[in-house]
């Protein structure tokens, strides 16, 4: 009966049960948070163990992350389509892991100290990320998400 579609866009089996993508789907989630909370484990072990703590520089590139990220990650999620938003995530991935390679390169062949920066750099981007993720899902009204802005 299409009264009972649910209604995130989902479809179901004859017997009620959600079709198996979502099952897929939501073993990716569970995968991607898993992979996000390992990230932050490693910048908090990494931040704890600098001595002395870069509370500076972790604190100014949170912010900078949670400005620079959240408006673009709401805006590509409202404008472009579930599979499109996706590749560009893989795209945004790579390049950041191309960035971070070249940066350790440069930061190797000028001898420039990047011991205190590292894990002020992780934890600030890894603590903007997930105030960006928070800010979505409670600050963001719902008239903003997914609605073309």
């Amino acid at each position: 009966m299409p009264s009972e579609t649910p209604p995130n866009g989902e479809t179901t089996s004859g017997d009620g049960a959600p079709a198996r993508a979502d099952g897929s789907a939501r073993w990716q989630r569970v995968g991607n948070y898993v992979s996000f909370a390992a990230l932050c484990a490693l910048a908090a072990i990494q931040f704890l163990g600098t001595n002395p703590r870069p509370w500076g520089l972790a604190a100014g590139w949170a912010a900078a992350t949670a400005v620079a990220v959240g408006p673009i990650a709401w805006l590509a999620r409202d404008r472009l389509s579930p599979d499109r938003y996706e590749m560009l995530t893989y795209v945004a991935f790579g390049a950041a892991i191309l960035a971070i390679s070249v940066g350790l390169g440069v930061a190797l062949a000028f001898e420039i100290p990047f011991r205190p920066y590292g894990p002020g750099f992780l934890a600030g981007t890894a603590l903007g990320i997930a105030v960006v993720a928070v800010a979505e899902r409670t600050v963001v009204p719902d008239r903003m998400r997914g609605a073309g802005v």
